[in-house]
C-alpha cells in the first residue's frame, strides 16, 4: 500500500495538513470572491469566506487547476508507483473532468475515481478505496468494486437561510419571498452525485429534525457519520445530539467548506453517511 499515493480536492472540507495526517495529498478548488480567484486554503481561509459571504460579496467556487493537479501527480510519482485521485461528485463540478484529462498524461499510474460526494462522503469513498486496495482488490477493478459502496454513501444538507441559494440562481425570487415570509428551509440530499431537496420545515429547529429523520429513515442499521458546519459549530452539535444512538459512529466534525458554503451559506449544518464495516 506504500506504492499508492491518495488525493483528493479541498471539497474533502479538511485542510492539506489535517488531510495529509490522513494519508491524502490536497490539491485546491478555486474559490471566487467579486470576480477574483483564490487557491482554497492555500490563499484564502473558510473564515475569509464567510466573512466575505457576510459582507454581503459574491462568492462562488470553480474546479481545480489543471497546472495544481500536474504538479501534484508529477511530484507523487517520484515517491509513489502509483496516484489514486477521488474526487468532488461529477454532477456538481468540474475537478473530476479536469483530474481525468489531467491523468491521460501519466497513464495507468494514475486513476481517477468521481466520489459522487462531496466532504464527508468524499473521505468514506477515499477510505473504502484505501480498503478495497489492501484487501486485494486489483487496481484495473477498483472502480468496478466501488460501485455498490457509492451507491449507499449520502449527504445532507440544511442552510439556515434561503438568501444564498437565491443568490446563487438556485431557487427562484418568488421560492426566496415565500420561503421567507414563512421560514421554510429545504432539507437537501447529495445521493448519486446529485444535489435535490427531500424534506421541507418551518423554521431551523424543525429543519434539524426532519434531517435526522431522513437520515434514520435511509440508515435504520445504523452508519459512521462526519458532521460539518459553515461557521455554526453549536448547529453541528445540536445535530449530533439528535441522530447519535445506538448503531451511529460519529467519526468527526469539520468545516462544511467553500464547496458548500459557497451555495448555502454560513450557518449550514451538513450530515455524511456511509454503511458501518461488515
Amino acid at each position: 500500500m506504500s506504492s499508492i499515493a491518495f488525493v483528493a480536492d479541498s471539497t474533502l472540507g479538511l485542510s492539506p495538513q489535517e488531510a495529509l495526517q490522513q494519508g491524502v495529498h490536497l490539491v485546491p478548488q478555486q474559490v471566487i470572491v467579486e470576480g477574483k480567484s483564490f487557491r482554497d486554503y492555500l490563499e484564502i481561509t473558510p473564515e475569509q469566506v464567510v466573512e466575505a459571504q457576510l459582507a454581503g460579496k459574491r462568492v462562488s467556487t470553480s474546479q481545480v487547476s489543471a497546472t495544481d493537479l500536474e504538479a501534484l501527480y508529477h511530484a507523487l510519482l517520484q515517491r509513489f508507483e502509483r496516484v489514486l485521485s477521488v474526487h468532488v461528485s461529477s454532477r456538481l463540478s468540474g475537478t473530476y473532468a479536469v483530474a481525468c484529462m489531467v491523468a491521460e498524461r501519466f497513464g495507468p499510474r494514475v486513476k481517477v475515481v468521481d466520489s459522487l460526494s462531496l466532504n464527508g462522503g468524499l473521505s468514506f469513498v477515499l477510505e473504502e478505496a484505501r480498503r478495497r486496495l489492501g484487501a486485494g482488490t486489483p487496481w484495473e477493478r477498483l472502480e468496478e468494486a466501488l460501485r455498490s459502496f457509492l451507491a449507499q454513501v449520502r449527504g445532507y444538507v440544511l442552510p439556515a437561510t434561503l438568501a444564498y441559494l437565491h443568490r446563487g440562481g438556485r431557487i427562484s425570487g418568488l421560492a426566496h419571498f415565500v420561503g421567507f415570509l414563512l421560514k421554510v428551509l429545504p432539507v437537501l440530499e447529495v445521493h448519486q452525485g446529485w444535489v435535490r431537496p427531500i424534506e421541507r420545515a418551518r423554521g431551523w429547529p424543525k429543519g434539524l429534525q426532519r434531517l435526522a429523520w431522513a437520515f434514520h429513515r435511509a440508515y435504520p442499521q445504523g452508519a459512521r457519520v462526519i458532521l460539518a458546519h459553515a461557521h455554526h459549530p453549536q448547529g453541528a452539535e445540536a445535530l449530533r445530539r439528535l441522530v447519535s444512538q445506538e448503531g451511529v459512529v460519529i467519526e468527526g466534525v469539520r468545516q462544511a467548506g467553500p464547496a458548500v458554503a459557497a451555495h448555502t451559506g454560513p450557518g449550514t449544518v451538513a450530515l455524511f453517511a456511509a454503511p458501518k464495516h461488515g
